[in-house]
């Protein structure tokens, strides 16, 4: 596909997500949506690398995956480069909680990285080139979203097309595809954690055996790290999806 007509070609399809929202399913259901559509695409995680995005042909589709980005030049110029963004978002008191339970992250260092990664996903929220995806709706447990990226996407996808994808990511695929990657080659493996990483899918070990339940915050924090979070990120319900 050239780059005349079609919104996507040689731009960036961009999925921004706080920690803990789902990003990695709407990484892949996007990633789905793309090669059914027969589109040339390469993907990559953008971190705090500092590195800028390599020149790309202009029928080929960058797909960016993201949380939280410190360099203002690398995030103005993935911004500037992007054809669609789809940005999901949580309660940060239960992404918070998810990453001291995942990652055994404490306190702090969870809620800074939850913060810096909900406020980038703030800054562009109400792009008109944005989808909006709210954890607690459920989105990720929803067929309808398939399509509905897809058609955010301007892409022509068949209802059979929709529903194979969304079945490769039923949380149970998920699983199974997480239980295979010990023996998968190409597999990364953090040094720090042991946690393993399928460069492709993006999928860590560390994702198998979540539960998806919403309201745990109030089971793990205490009410001075509660108090903490909303300081930070603004009281309910002003962080609650609404960002």
């Amino acid at each position: 596909m050239g780059n005349g007509t079609d919104p996507l070609g040689g731009r960036v399809v961009w999925c921004l997500g706080m920690y803990a929202s789902a990003s990695t399913w709407v990484f892949n259901i996007v990633r789905g949506i793309l090669a059914v559509d027969a589109r040339p695409v390469s993907s990559c995680f953008i971190s705090n690398n500092g590195t800028h995005l390599q020149p790309q042909d202009p029928r080929q589709v960058l797909l960016v995956k993201s949380h939280e980005i410190d360099d203002a030049a690398l995030v103005a110029e993935v911004a500037g480069r992007s054809a669609r963004l789809i940005v999901s978002v949580r309660d940060p008191r239960d992404a918070v909680v998810s990453l001291m339970v995942a990652h055994t992250f404490p306190f702090e260092r969870a809620l800074r990285l939850v913060e810096k990664s909900a406020l980038l996903c703030r800054a562009f929220a109400a792009d008109e080139r944005t989808a909006f995806l709210k954890y607690e709706s459920e989105f990720f447990n929803t067929p309808d979203t398939v399509a509905a990226l897809a058609a955010h996407l301007g892409c022509a996808l068949e209802a059979s097309a929709a529903e194979r994808i969304f079945s490769g990511l039923t949380r149970p695929e998920v699983e199974k595809h997480i239980a295979r990657m010990p023996q998968m080659r190409g597999m990364l493996k953090s040094i720090e954690s042991g946690d393993l990483l399928d460069p492709v899918s993006h999928w860590h070990s560390h994702h198998a055996g979540r539960t998806g339940k919403t309201m745990k915050w109030r089971e793990v924090l205490t009410d001075s790290q509660v108090q903490e979070i909303e300081r930070r990120l603004g009281p309910p319900p002003a962080f609650q999806g609404d960002l």
